[in-house]
């Protein structure tokens, strides 16, 4: 399968893994730093699992960057590791990736490759609850070669609403769930509300979407991660 997602390595301090964060000299993140995540549809069939693998760190104009290797763990042919970027600045952590499409589309659109690296997603550095964010408007590519269809996934009224604990296959984690509308152009039936689990110094644990009838319509999940 060609499709694949990318998982975000965060900007704050964990004290559950007692990791710097990417915005120090000395971040656990590091050439070592390998992650997982896997992608369930409406029924909590697996879609797809997709490994991560960083291949470099170092300091820019602006503050910090790390740059991150994708392949597919279940493919069964040869694939370009494709590449992509985080990057630390002052006030955020910016995004470069695909870790946040929703797990429904990978599913309607299975045997095509799917690219969003010309979105970007802004966390705020420090987050607490009843913060209210900025909207995202995240644009996903999906190639059927000659022909490049565009899709736009918008995440609106997000806010973090509180901090829990969740239990994944790669471990327990402390999170900020952030909680968004969402809708999609052109017009998809899956869309309506999105549940996002942020860790300090991880990112993205879990990814919840619903439809507006309130049915899950995709789960992308943190399966392993090593440092």
């Amino acid at each position: 399968m060609k499709t694949s997602t990318l998982f975000l390595i965060g900007s704050l301090i964990s004290s559950s893994l007692c990791a710097q964060n990417l915005c120090t000299q000395d971040s656990a993140l590091s050439e070592n730093t390998s992650f997982e995540i896997s992608f369930y549809g409406s029924s909590n069939n697996l879609i797809e699992v997709s490994h991560f693998n960083v291949t470099a760190t170092f300091n820019n104009a602006d503050g910090r960057k790390a740059i991150i290797a994708q392949t597919n763990r279940d493919t069964t042919t040869t694939e370009k590791e494709k590449y992509y970027a985080i990057e630390c600045n002052d006030a955020a952590l910016l995004i470069n990736n695909k870790n946040i499409i929703p797990a429904y589309v990978f599913e309607e659109f299975h045997n095509m490759d799917l690219d969003a690296t010309s979105s970007s997603l802004s966390i705020p550095k420090a987050l607490h609850v009843g913060q209210k964010l900025s909207n995202a408007d995240y644009k996903i590519e999906i190639e059927v070669t000659p022909i490049k269809h565009r899709l736009h996934y918008f995440l609106t009224d997000r806010i973090v609403t509180s901090k829990e604990t969740i239990n994944t296959p790669a471990g327990t984690f402390e999170c900020y769930l952030i909680e968004s509308k969402t809708h999609m152009r052109p017009q998809n039936n899956n869309t309506g509300s999105v549940k996002q689990w942020f860790a300090e110094d991880i990112g993205l644990i879990k990814q919840v979407d619903y439809n507006l009838e309130g049915a899950i319509t995709g789960i992308n999940l943190l399966t392993d991660l090593k440092f």
